[in-house]
């Protein structure tokens, strides 16, 4: 197994574009308020002893110098399709993790890469080369020990653990280097148990760690004996349309936001109605300018695939869904639970416009689009 980290991942794509960040302490914090907490910091504001989850007013107190950043899901979203995009040429099974991590399954790969410490060599220096980026590689035997083995390092670099060393590697770590230690458990560890190197846990049996940690036990022993029988599992693919607008402005006019819904809606109308497709559920992910992220979903009484129908849909959801005066800096509309267009027609169709006329609409419309370009003929509530 291989573990791939990026040390402050969104801080790390923030100095690619920006030089002077680099080098200076920095953190990503939601908003602009000083009670706002930070959610990522960099090595320079660590060492001044700014921690995760801080508030702004005390980390300013600690480290003065330091730069805040806005989240940017945009950007986060690239790097980590850039990431993936080059770990895929070295094992087909890859498994993308939050905050610029990647496990990748070496099985039947070195044949063609050689060992886990070359595949690994090579793949740093291809992300650095490429992306400009400094990341610090594990290589073990399963991926519990893969993941420490790539924070063991100070500096980039390439942490290789033979197999079968997996225990005696982590035996004389902190046991908050263990998954599901939380700050609650760690203090029955230290303070009670007086527990503080993994060696120490794995030395107790399973029964003896039942009396203070219950139906976890048996997983904390496995894990503390560098155990993790778990494979690397690349992510699910479901098939689904997904239309994502980032404005270049931050905005909480519900016209203009409307706007763009309507272009979203209308981009997954056309690509549905291409593939022969209607869409069962809707799901609307609404990022704020604070870092929020809200998502709302809704369940069609019957499949949809045509602008004006869609779009009505969508408006319902985004009053249900967007309830705080906050600016919006990106939306994202997927359309999942996809079936065939041939659906039996209803009986008694509701009063109005016969479905006929609106589908050789739709078929105009689309023809259009394809002979002209998407922008060509829009629905006027889509300029906002």
């Amino acid at each position: 197994m291989l573990h791939l980290y990026i040390p402050a991942f969104p801080i790390a794509l923030a100095r690619v574009g920006d030089a002077s960040l680099r080098g200076r302490p920095a953190a990503v914090a939601p908003g602009h308020s000083d009670r706002a907490l930070l959610q990522c910091i960099s090595k320079e504001a660590a060492a001044d002893g700014v921690c995760e989850g801080m508030p702004v007013y005390r980390a300013r107190r600690l480290c003065p110098d330091l730069t805040l950043l806005s989240p940017d899901p945009e950007l986060l979203a690239k790097g980590t399709r850039s990431l993936l995009e080059i770990s895929s040429a070295y094992s087909p099974v890859t498994e993308p993790s939050a905050g610029g991590r990647l496990f990748l399954d070496l099985t039947g790969c070195r044949r063609l890469l050689g060992g886990g410490r070359d595949a690994a060599a090579r793949l740093e220096r291809e992300i650095a080369a490429r992306l400009r980026l400094q990341g610090a590689v594990g290589v073990a035997g399963n991926k519990l020990v893969s993941r420490i083995a790539s924070g063991y390092l100070d500096k980039p670099g390439v942490c290789d653990v033979l197999r079968g060393a997996e225990r005696t590697f982590i035996a004389p770590m902190p046991v908050s280097v263990l998954p599901g230690i939380g700050a609650a458990r760690e203090s029955v560890l230290m303070r009670d148990l007086n527990l503080r190197r993994v060696e120490e846990v794995a030395g107790l049996s399973v029964a003896q760690l039942r009396l203070a940690f219950g139906p976890f036990a048996p997983v904390l022993h496995q894990r503390a004996c560098g155990i993790d029988p778990s494979p690397v599992q690349p992510p699910r693919r479901t098939p689904e349309i997904a239309e994502e607008a980032f404005p270049e402005a931050e905005e909480n006019d519900d016209r203009i936001l409307l706007a763009a819904l309507c272009r979203l809606a209308e981009g997954c109308g056309l690509r549905l109605r291409r593939l022969g497709k209607e869409t069962g559920r809707l799901a609307l992910t609404l990022t704020y300018a604070d870092g929020v992220v809200e998502r709302g979903t809704a369940a069609l009484p019957f499949p949809l695939c045509r602008d004006l129908p869609l779009l009505a849909a969508v408006e319902r959801l985004f009053y249900r869904t967007c309830r705080r005066r906050v600016r919006l800096k990106g939306m994202r509309l997927v359309c999942d639970r996809l079936a065939c267009g041939n659906r039996q027609m209803d009986l008694f169709s509701p009063a109005g416009e016969p479905v006929a006329h609106q589908e050789a609409l739709q078929e105009a419309l689309d023809r259009l689009r394809t002979a002209y370009g998407r922008d060509t003929v829009r629905w006027g509530r889509s300029f906002g």
